[in-house]
Parts: structure tokens; sequence; C-alpha cells
């Protein structure tokens, strides 16, 4: 309950909130307690309206504490108990001599620097100077009328003064010496915080250079400025360069995109460029400014394809100090998976039906020799080009329209094209196409394996006039039954007429 006194509440707050707020309320807390008692020595004196003063202050500093359990802000209650306690001891010391010649009197102006010190402490430097100004401006009034001869009134008998005066001096030292001694103790936590912070960073920033030398993945580290200031071992071994050769300079040069650097250098001039320049290879983006592409390093190893992802890194503002970049060889697994989708589709050299594959340009990558021997066409003719060229004008907008939604991830089953040979002789197919997905995740490719059903459709056509005709005889037969019908009516109706 104590606890819970002194915090007024306050649990998930900065330390330095609840300091302020324990000080506050410990200062209330004696504040409540002594005023009364000083309020009963006025009474014991004769001095009744200071005996008034003491209680109405006790009640003020209870009022401050339920304040600050209230609205947990200390710096306005901070500014309100500095408030009590000056008005408190401006009453106490202008109807107790305030200032005489009898040098025992002035003693109690050693409360001022009580006042500023409580101000500096629980309000803050600026609040501090504020309540400095107020003490200067009062003690300077006082002089003021004391050399006009103004008398202050005291109400404490000559007797008793001087005990009082020292008394009242001795408590006012002894709570600057306070003040002192806890300004002291927050510097010295204030030091041990930053030591052990930057004990920690150091610990931190330690183990985290040490995981990143130790990484498997190729990583490095530019400065805000394009310098390399973090190489690690595996971009060593996958580049033969040692860190002491490239640290403090520009990256090397087979880790460039093109002649503008390498994906770090244009997340640390131009982040918002990135997605249109890469987005058909861009592999995943975050909100915090990771980017990640699917590309081919021309100048590392004869052309290298990679994952390459960067990040910027920030400082305590949110300003960028520099960007990490890390490079994933995928050539091997690249070429380990088109083995294996090559086998999986049939569109190999040896597959029994006519299978061509299709990449992100819109241009034939692969052609089987069944695809040969069916349409026509040689390899040699069709690889990197349009396979729009083999499909009939007719249904050329419905082709590139599939292959856009195959593309999107969509398969689709018994579409009906009709192909043109090198003959320029129709070949109607019905084809099944697939997506091919890299090891992004993206579709990298479509295959699109075909089934000639061209004499199947020349059957369908033949058998569709051949019930065209007989429909059409059908219909002759039956106006000629009608007619027939109609008349023999006619001759039976006037028979019998």
């Amino acid at each position: 309950m104590f606890k819970n006194f002194l915090t007024s509440g306050v649990k998930a707050e900065a330390p330095e909130k609840i300091r302020r707020i324990k000080v506050l309320n410990l200062f209330e807390l004696v504040f409540v307690i002594a005023a009364p008692l000083l309020g009963l020595f006025y009474y014991y004196v004769g001095a009744f309206f200071l005996f008034k003063t003491g209680m109405a202050a006790s009640a003020l500093g209870i009022a401050a504490i339920l304040l600050l359990r209230i609205t947990k802000n200390p710096a306005l209650t901070g500014n309100f108990a500095v408030l009590v306690l000056w008005a408190f001891l401006f009453v106490i010391r202008w109807n107790t001599g305030g200032m005489s010649a009898d040098g025992l009197i002035l003693l109690s102006w050693v409360w001022n620097a009580v006042i500023i010190l409580l101000a500096i402490y629980v309000t803050g430097y600026m609040w501090g100077a504020i309540w400095a100004c107020v003490v200067f401006m009062e003690s300077g009034f006082a002089v003021y009328l004391f050399r006009g001869g103004h008398q202050f009134i005291n109400v404490i008998p000559p007797e008793v003064s001087p005990v009082y005066s020292l008394g009242f001096y001795l408590m006012g030292l002894l709570a600057t010496l306070l003040f002192a001694f806890l300004f002291e103790k927050e510097r010295n936590d204030a030091q041990m915080r930053e030591e052990e912070k930057s004990k920690v960073l150091k610990d931190s920033r330690r183990y985290t250079e040490d995981i990143l030398e130790r990484s498997p993945v190729p990583t490095f580290v530019l400065d805000n400025s394009h310098r390399v200031i973090q190489w690690n071992r595996a971009c060593q071994e996958l580049t033969g360069i040692m860190p002491q050769e490239i640290l403090g300079n520009r990256v090397w040069d087979g880790f460039f995109l093109d002649e503008k650097g390498c994906l770090a250098d244009k997340l640390l001039d131009n982040p918002e460029s990135l997605p249109r320049e890469y987005g058909e290879s861009m592999i995943s983006r975050t909100e915090s400014g990771s980017f990640a592409v699917e590309t081919l390093l021309p100048n590392l190893k004869g052309g290298l394809r990679a994952i390459v992802n960067t990040a910027p890194i920030l400082d305590e503002d949110g300003g960028v100090r520099g960007a990490i970049q890390t490079i994933q060889d995928i050539s091997k697994r690249q070429e380990a998976d088109e083995a294996n989708l090559d086998h999986t589709y049939g569109s190999n050299d040896h597959s029994a039906f006519p299978a061509f594959k299709i990449d992100t340009a819109g241009n034939i990558s692969s052609w089987n020799k069944a695809c040969e021997d069916c349409f026509g066409h040689p390899s040699s003719e069709m690889l990197g080009n349009s396979p729009l060229t083999l499909i009939s004008k007719g249904y050329r907008r419905d082709f590139k329209d599939t292959i856009v939604r195959v593309f999107k991830g969509e398969s689709v089953k018994s579409k009906e094209w009709k192909y043109e040979t090198n003959e320029g002789k129709p070949c109607y197919v019905l084809a099944n196409i697939e997506p091919v997905n890299g090891l992004s995740g993206q579709v990298v490719e479509c295959i699109v394996t075909s089934s000639d059903v061209t004499g199947l459709k020349y059957r369908m056509k033949k058998l569709e006039r051949y019930a065209v005709d007989k429909k059409e005889k059908f219909n002759k037969l039956s106006e000629d039954y009608n007619l027939l019908k109609s008349n023999v009516a006619s001759f039976i109706r006037k028979k019998n007429g």
C-alpha cells in the first residue's frame, strides 16, 4: 500500500517520471505532518493566524497528493506543491520579522534555497528558473521595504525568537543538504544507467557482429556514403576479397546490377524507384523498407542467378544511416528445379506430347521434339520468339488472355486453339496450360501441353454438315407432307359436300 501511495498508482511509465512522483509524494507526506506541528508551536506562542495558516497548508498538501494521483502529472503537481510551500513561508516570514536589523531574523531566508532546489528537482530547470525569479523578486521587495523604513511585525516572543530563528535555519540547512544528496544520487544513478546501457549496447553490437561474421549467407553493410563498413566471411569466400581490401571503399562491382551499383546503393539513393525498376522480379517488400528481388548478377562468376535482399539501417530518429544486403546463390537449385520440372511436365525431347514453355517476357523458352514433329516448326525457329506466330489470328486474343491468367497462378484445362504448321495448314489442339513456380514462389514460366485433335475436328464438322443436310431434307419432306395432308383434307370436304 505504501508503494502504491508513493507511485500514485503509476506502473508502466518511464523511470524518471516514477522518481519525480515518489519524491513529490514523500515531500507532501512530510509537509502534511510538519505543517500542523509547526502550527501547534505558533498556537503555543500565541500566533493564532500562523496556526491557522499551518493547518490550511497541511490541507493543501493533502490536496496536492490527491491531484497527483488523479492527474499523474508531476510537473503540474510539483508547481502546485512549490506554490503552497512558498506561500506558507511567505506568510511566516512576513509575520515573524521578515527583514530586521536583528541578524537572527535573516536566517529564515535560507528556505528560499530549499524552494529553488525543490522546484528544480521535481519540475525541471525551466520551472526552477521561474521560481528562482519569484524568490528573488520577493527578497528584493522585502529589502526595498526595509530600506524605506517599513516595520515588519514579529509575533514570536523576544525570548523565543533566537531559538526559533536558529531552529528554522538549521531545518532549512538540513533540507538543502538533503536536496544536495538527492542531486548527487541522481547523478550517480544516471551515470550507472549510462554505463549499463553502454555495456549492453557494446555486448549487443559484439553479438550482432559475431552473428553477421559467422552467417553462411554473403552479407555486407554500407554507410550512407556508400562505403563498405562490414564484409563477412561468406562474402570473402564468394568473392575472394579480404575485408581489409574492401572496408572504407565502394562495394565490389561483382555485386553491381548495372552501372548504378548494387541493390543497397539504389536503396540509399532512391528507395521509391526500386518497385518500378524491379517490379517483375520483386519477391517481397515490407513497410520497414526491406526489399528482395530475384535477379541476375552479370559481373559475378559470368552471371549468377541470386536472391538479393537489402534493408535500410536507421538511427534512433528514423534517419537512414546505411543499408545491409545479402546475396543467396540460387543458380544450382534453379537448374535442379528446371530439370525436375522438365521431367514432371514431359517437356524433354522424348515426351510423346507436344509441349513448350513460355517465359515472363512472353517468348518460347523450351520447344520439344514432339512439337517439331507435330507442327513442323524447328526449335531453332521458335526458341526466343513469340508463340503468337504459331497461333491462328482468330485465336490469338484468347491465347494471350489465357497466358496472363496462368502467370497469375491459375491452371487452364482443355483449351481449344487453332495452330498453323510451317506449311500453313491448320492444326486444332486441346491444350492444358500450367504455371511453373520458381524458388521464390512466383510464377516464372508456364508450360503448354497440346493434343492434336485436327482429325476429330474435321469429322465433327463433317457430321455437323451431314446433320444440317439431313435437317434440311427433313424440313422439305415435312413441308411436302403437310401440303399433301392439306390437299387430301380439302378433297374429302368437297366430296362429302
